[in-house]
């Protein structure tokens, strides 16, 4: 049994450090022998506090030495210990031990205030204060010997794994279990006697209980407990302490691969090309060799993590592939086991020197796994027998007999067995999404495709209405570095373009946005029942109380007059200095340039144009208008909103008009010319074009044309409709992304493409958009900001709507069909088509506001495409 391995252990290394943790600047220790006397003392007095074999015990509490004291001691009274989530709210914490029936609780000075008042528990204090004193439980009565072994089918711990809000589950796990686990994890020869390992997860889950407690008590290895996860306080005590075995969640291991490749990045650019080339080759070493060379090659990285710093080991959720192969090119030693609570909890483990990536690996000496019930593919549900699996769950014999059967426990995750005897993980068969089609998705796989954008920093997968959609939560440091402030745009343009060469099935057809980090699992997982109740409820956070908001910030003068220029384009009231302008507060691109215009009125400052896309809250325009005005005198004066009119009446900086060519030469004119019947004759033949309503254009002035939006052959259609002297006249808005670069922005003007960034330079865009129009020529714009991903017409944005009014020039809407299924977005090549382009008659702005011309024009055009 476990305590006699320990026992074993204490003989053979009685000064060795058991336990270890740092309290105030000083670490304190606890020696093997120390361990065995705090445990005898505790279980006897346990046991004369009326505990005795079968009774359950509670610990809820914080990592400490207490916690695994109590743990052993309770286990070997015989007692039954019931570990909790020091994270459980009041209630949680009452149902629980109502459930397992406790009749005591050890508990922290933290989570005191947790438990029922009105439960007649017996209260073991870990801290001063009410209850019995624990310490005085392991030095009272200084004994050495810990009593005989419970039998190995005696039920040691009930561990809650969920339905703690409604239905607890509690998993039984006996005294064989245990043990059992821990003998096979001995086995595989990864922890030994000399090692020190690193506790940094709630003892409560399974996995860090045997693989940071048992397992390395029982060899007379060292533990080191860390109630932090912010990686200066893990470094510095992994270099302190000398810890050589770091037992992690892959969210802690991907956040380290993150953190030195950030700083690889950062380096000078000749340290970056050798950091990238050593990585290649030991990549190379290791994956064809079976050599590890990153140890040598990235010394300094090494150095970091302590002197005697070896092994990196990953569970309770599945390690993605690149965090693995990232930090293995690094040098360091990285495993992966796999297992649940009711396996007590590994079953598989990826071998030392022989690791697949992504892989969970192999079983673990004396357990066998298999997939039950395997498709065409091969692919099932992955099915574990031996002596580690689970007693059952308490007073559930339904429930346990559903998962246990024929003595095999089915673990509900599916996947497939390689021809090398290795195991994959596909998803969880509660977790599949099964579409209206019968289409069958496992999100892990593909959330972890759409998170190679690097706009996603976070994504869950569900069933929506539409199909398969998306909750999603911007990474908005990148978006920032990028000058990037229009988040839901920019992710669901580049979520369209990676997807392209995926089935249909798979790609997203809806997406919300989120501030906050999605809600997870104390390992990191997703509580996806969590997620898809917020994603159908709302889009964004839940509104935050305003008093737990420091909102110190918005009290001088300067915020003042800022929130000032703010409130008129936002319907949120009580703005808080973490409100998302886009988010929470709603504003558009449009109305960016809106409050730029206003703040520079009232401050009576000239802003850079690209103000607006380095603020992404309301915090982020004080500091950055507090930095701004730092520079120089601050012009005071009554606040006054510059009107579009004004702003479309400016003529558009010099730089802003080179991007642009009014009138052209004799030779640019023939290339327009050519390029012009090219389009034609293609479009008329391969597209099969039929063009319809050219009579509707006004024959002279200025005017807009507004498609609709479906493809990148859109423009040429339009362009192939009308005859030369109308194409000579238009110029079109273009996103910045296409035309950059020498080559490419002389082309531009050669085609009279306005570049817009709608982030940046929107400002200018509408400016120049203006200029050409007030000098007679034709402005071809697409209303709806970028291409359809489905095919059907979205919704169009008021920019349209600001020109013609403010000009005084009709827009004429115009109907496209075919060109989606000629070239959908995500094709190169475009295929034969059908294409129609229809002119509705011309849209006055007479008195219309800005919405009201937009939406005569998107009913006109809805219009004309329901009539075929």
């Amino acid at each position: 049994m476990i305590l006699t391995r320990i026992q074993e252990a204490a003989l053979r290394y009685p000064d060795r450090t058991a336990l270890q943790m740092k309290v105030g600047e000083l670490y304190q220790k606890s020696s093997y022998r120390d361990l065995i006397v705090h445990i005898a003392s505790a279980s006897q007095a346990f046991s004369g506090q009326g505990i005795g074999r079968g009774d359950r015990v509670a610990i809820l509490s914080e990592n400490r030495p207490e916690w695994i004291i109590a743990y052993l001691s309770v286990v070997s009274l015989g007692a039954v210990v019931v570990p909790l989530d020091a994270q459980l709210t009041d209630k949680e914490v009452a149902l629980l031990l109502a459930n397992s029936g406790a009749k005591a609780a050890c508990v922290s000075d933290a989570c005191r205030q947790k438990l029922p008042r009105v439960n007649p528990l017996i209260v073991i204090a870990f801290d001063p204060g009410e209850g019995v004193s624990f310490q005085e439980m392991t030095t009272a009565h200084p004994v050495a010997a810990i009593p005989p072994a419970p039998a190995a089918g005696d039920l040691a711990a009930i561990l809650y794994t969920s339905g703690t809000t409604g239905d607890p589950k509690g998993v039984m796990l006996s005294h064989g279990n245990l043990a059992s686990n821990c003998a096979s994890a001995i086995k595989l020869n990864i922890v030994f006697p000399s090692d020190n390992l690193l506790l940094l997860l709630p003892l409560h889950h399974t996995y860090p209980a045997m693989a940071c407690m048992l397992l390395p008590l029982s060899l007379g290895a060292t533990v080191t407990l860390l109630n932090s996860l912010k990686g200066p306080d893990i470094i510095a005590c992994m270099q302190d302490t000398e810890v050589s075995v770091l037992i992690g969640v892959p969210q802690l291991l991907a956040a380290l691969k993150r953190a030195i490749f950030d700083r690889i990045d950062q380096s000078p650019a000749h340290l970056r090309l050798i950091a990238r080339l050593f990585l290649a080759l030991s990549g190379f070493a290791r994956r064809y060799f079976g050599i590890m060379i990153g140890k040598a090659l990235f010394g300094k990285v090494q150095a970091r993590f302590g002197p005697v710093f070896r092994l990196m080991a990953s569970g309770g959720a599945r390690l993605d592939p690149d965090v693995f192969t990232g930090l293995s090119n690094l040098g360091f030693m990285v495993i992966e086991a796999y297992g649940l609570t009711e396996t007590s909890p590994a079953s598989t483990f990826n071998p030392v020197g022989k690791q697949k990536a992504g892989s969970i690996g192999v079983p673990i000496p004396d357990v066998e796994v298999r997939i039950a019930n395997p498709d065409e593919h091969g692919q099932g549900e992955i099915a574990i027998r031996g002596p580690n699996v689970m007693l059952g769950y308490f007073n559930k014999p339904g429930e346990t007999a559903e998962v246990l059967r024929d003595n095999w426990f089915y673990t509900g995750d599916l996947g497939y067995r390689d021809h090398d005897g290795y195991f994959f993980i596909t998803g969880r068969s509660k977790e599949m999404i099964v579409l209206a089609t019968g289409k069958k998705i496992f999100p892990e796989e593909l959330e972890k495709f759409y998170k190679q954008i690097p706009a996603i920093k976070e994504i869950c997968l569900i069933q929506g209405e539409r199909g398969l959609e998306a909750a999603v939560v911007p990474d908005f440091d990148y978006l920032r570095k990028m000058n990037l402030s229009n988040s839901r745009e920019t992710i669901a343009f580049e979520i369209e373009d990676l997807a392209k060469d995926l089935p249909p099935y798979k790609r997203i057809t809806g997406l919300k946005i989120f501030k906050d980090p999605l809600p997870v699992t104390r390992l990191g997982k997703l509580k996806r029942v969590t997620v898809r109740e917020l994603y159908m409820t709302s889009g964004e956070r839940a509104e935050k109380a305003v008093a737990e908001i420091d909102s110190s910030l918005l009290s001088s003068p300067l915020a003042k007059k800022l929130l000032q220029c703010i409130e008129p384009y936002s319907a949120k009231k009580n703005i808080v200095p973490d409100d998302n302008l886009e988010l929470d507060l709603g504003l558009d691109s449009l109305a960016r340039v809106e409050l730029v215009v206003s703040i520079e009125r009232t401050f009576g400052i000239s802003l850079p144009e690209s103000f607006g896309s380095e603020i992404f809250t309301v915090k982020d325009a004080v500091l950055k208008l507090q930095d701004l005005l730092a520079t120089g005198a601050v012009k005071t004066g009554e606040q006054v909103r510059l009107s579009w009119a004004e702003i479309l009446s400016q003529d558009p900086a010099d730089e802003a008009r080179e991007t642009i060519r009014l009138e052209f030469g004799l030779i640019a004119s023939a290339i327009r010319y050519t390029v012009k019947l090219l389009l034609t004759a293609i479009m008329r033949t391969y597209g099969r074009l039929t063009v319809s309503g050219v009579e509707n254009l006004p024959a002279t002035g200025a005017y807009i044309i507004a498609p609709n939006h479906l493809s990148l052959a859109d423009v040429p259609s339009v362009s192939a409709a009308l005859s030369w002297s109308t194409t000579s006249r238009i110029f079109s808005l273009g996103a910045t992304e296409y035309f950059h670069g020498r080559f490419v922005s002389s082309v531009s003007r050669l085609f009279h493409v306005i570049p817009v960034d709608m982030d940046t330079r929107l400002y200018s865009a509408l400016q120049l958009s203006a200029y050409v129009l007030r000098r007679g020529k034709i402005l071809l714009v697409f209303p709806e900001g970028t291409r359809s991903r489905d095919g059907s017409i979205k919704e169009f944005k008021k920019g349209v709507g600001i020109i013609a009014r403010e000009l005084n020039i009709p827009i004429v809407p115009v109907a496209i069909r075919g060109t989606y299924e000629m070239l959908p977005s995500g094709r190169r090549f475009p295929k034969p088509g059908k294409v129609r382009v229809t002119f509705g008659k011309p849209v006055y702005p007479q008195a219309r506001d800005y919405d009201g011309i937009v939406k005569a024009v998107y009913a006109d055009i809805v219009a004309m495409l329901g009539k075929e």
